[in-house]
C-alpha cells in the first residue's frame, strides 16, 4: 500500500510539474522598453534585460525572477542598447546600438551601481549587433558590429577581426560555441548564415536555402555538426545542418510561429527551443528532428530570449517590445529526453552545490555521472578567469567528491564547471575568510 501511495504521489507530481513545462508564465512588466530590448538570464531569480530609446537607454534587473524589476543605473552609457549579455548577478555586459561610430560596450561587476567602458568601435564603426560568451568557457567571448571583437580573457580586452567585413547581420543572431566555432545571420541577399571555424582565420557564407533574408535565428549544438536556422519569413519553415553547415537541409516544423525567430540550444543536450515574435514556443528534444509546440501566454512583440541550465533544469525568460516578460521552467522534459547523442534516457547527471557554502577555506564539490566519462571540473573567479583544475580525467560513473582548498585566494564570489561530453553546469560559491 505505502509503495502504491508513493507511486502515486510521484505521478501527481510529474503531471504537476509537466503542465507547467509546457507553458509560458507571466514575469513582470518593465516600462520604456524600446523598440528591441534584450535580454539575459543568469539563473531561476537572476534576469537582466536592457533596451531603451535611441539616446535613452534603459537597464533592469530582477532578483527573485521577476516579481519585481529594478530599473538600474546607466550613467555612462549614452545609446539605446542592442545587446546584453549576463555572466553573473554582478558582471554584465551591454553594447550599444543606433549609433553610426563610437558605439560602445560596457561592463560592469558591481550590479550596474557602475559601468566601464571595455571596447569603442571607433569613427565609422557602426553599432553593435550581438554579444555572446560560451556557456563551456565564460572566458570567452564574441561581440559583432562592423568587424566581430574576441575576448579569451573574460571580456578584459577584445581582439579585432578585420577580415569578417560584416555589411549586414540580423540582431542578436550571434552564435559561439567556443573561441574556434562561431558565427551570424546574414540581413541582405539570399538566406545565408556566415561561420568560422577556425577562430577567424577563415570565414564562409553558407546558404541555407530558406525564403526571406534576414536570418535572425541561428543556433547549433556543441558537436559543432548539427545547427538550425531560421529567417523572419521563413516560417513555418527552417533549415537544418548535420556536417558544420556545409549544406542545410530546409523543414517543416508545423505552424504556430510567426515573424522573427530566436533560436536557443541548450548546451550539453539534443534540446533546442524557437520562439516567434507572435510569442509562439516550440521545442525539439532530438536535435531538431522533431518540434513540440508549447503553450504561450498570448503576449507577442517579442524581441529576444534567454536560456540557463541549472541543475538539470532550463529557465528560460523572454522579453518584448511592449514591456511584458513571459518566463517558463522546463524540468520533466528534461529529464525524460536525456542529453546523450543517441537521444537515449541518460538522466543521472548531476553537479551539487559545494557544502559548505560560504567557506573558510576548504570546501566540497559534488558530482554525479551515469556513464563513465572524461571529467573537466574548473574553478573560475567573478570575473570569469580559470583559477584552478580540480579535475581534467577520466571517472568511473558514480558519485564522486572533490574538495577545493581556497587558502591561497581572497575573499569573494567563484564558480565551479562541470564539463563532460554529454552535460555542462555551473554554480556560484562564496570564499568568506
Amino acid at each position: 500500500m505505502r509503495k502504491i501511495i508513493f507511486l502515486l504521489f510521484v505521478i501527481c507530481v510529474i503531471i504537476t510539474n509537466l503542465s507547467y513545462a509546457q507553458r509560458w508564465i507571466m514575469a513582470g512588466l518593465i516600462t520604456n522598453p524600446g523598440n528591441n530590448p534584450c535580454i539575459s538570464v543568469v539563473d531561476a531569480n537572476n534576469v537582466w534585460i536592457a533596451g531603451g530609446a535611441p539616446d535613452t537607454p534603459r537597464v533592469y534587473r530582477t532578483t527573485n525572477g521577476g516579481q519585481e524589476w529594478l530599473e538600474v543605473n546607466t550613467s555612462g552609457i549614452t545609446k539605446q542598447i542592442n545587446c546584453i549579455y549576463a555572466l553573473s548577478p554582478e558582471i554584465v555586459f551591454v553594447a550599444e546600438g543606433i549609433v553610426n561610430s563610437n558605439a560602445k560596450l560596457l561592463k560592469t561587476t558591481d550590479s550596474g551601481q557602475t559601468w566601464q567602458t571595455v571596447l569603442q568601435t571607433g569613427v565609422n564603426g557602426g553599432n553593435f549587433y550581438g554579444l555572446v560568451f560560451s556557456t563551456f568557457n565564460p572566458l570567452v567571448g564574441a561581440a559583432l558590429a562592423d568587424v566581430l571583437y574576441l575576448t579569451t580573457d573574460g571580456g578584459q580586452n577584445w581582439i579585432s577581426q578585420a577580415n569578417v567585413a560584416n555589411s549586414g547581420c540580423a540582431l542578436n543572431s550571434l552564435m559561439l560555441i567556443d573561441e574556434y566555432f562561431y558565427g551570424f545571420g546574414l540581413s541582405y541577399g539570399t538566406s545565408r548564415v556566415r561561420i568560422t571555424t577556425n577562430g577567424g582565420i577563415n570565414w564562409v557564407n553558407q546558404n541555407i536555402n530558406l525564403s526571406g533574408n534576414y536570418v535572425c535565428g541561428l543556433a547549433f549544438k556543441d558537436d559543432k555538426l548539427i545547427g538550425v536556422s531560421s529567417t523572419s519569413t521563413s516560417m513555418p519553415n527552417i533549415s537544418r545542418t548535420t556536417n558544420g553547415g556545409s549544406t542545410w537541409t530546409p523543414m517543416n516544423i508545423g505552424a504556430g510561429i510567426i515573424g522573427k525567430t530566436y533560436i536557443r540550444w541548450i548546451p550539453g543536450t539534443n534540446i533546442v527551443y524557437i520562439l516567434g515574435e507572435n510569442g509562439a514556443l516550440k521545442r525539439s528534444t532530438n536535435a531538431g528532428l522533431n518540434w513540440l509546440d508549447l503553450e504561450n501566454t498570448g503576449v507577442d512583440g517579442l524581441t529576444h530570449l534567454s536560456f540557463v541550465n541549472i541543475n538539470s533544469i532550463i529557465y528560460g525568460y523572454a522579453v518584448s517590445k511592449y514591456g511584458y516578460v513571459i518566463k517558463l521552467a522546463d524540468s520533466v522534459q528534461y529529464f525524460l529526453t536525456g542529453v546523450n547523442n543517441s537521444g537515449n534516457i541518460c538522466n543521472g547527471y548531476k553537479l551539487m552545490q559545494n557544502y559548505p557554502n560560504p567557506f573558510n577555506p576548504v570546501t566540497t564539490i559534488s558530482f554525479e555521472i551515469p556513464k563513465s566519462s572524461f571529467v573537466k571540473l574548473i574553478i573560475y573567479d567573478a570575473i570569469g578567469r580559470e583559477i584552478e583544475v580540480l579535475a581534467n580525467s577520466y571517472y568511473q560513473s558514480g558519485k564522486h567528491q572533490l574538495a577545493w582548498d581556497a587558502s591561497n585566494f581572497n575573499s569573494g564570489i567563484y564558480f565551479y564547471r562541470l564539463i563532460t561530453d554529454n552535460f555542462s553546469d555551473t554554480r556560484k560559491m562564496i570564499l568568506l575568510k
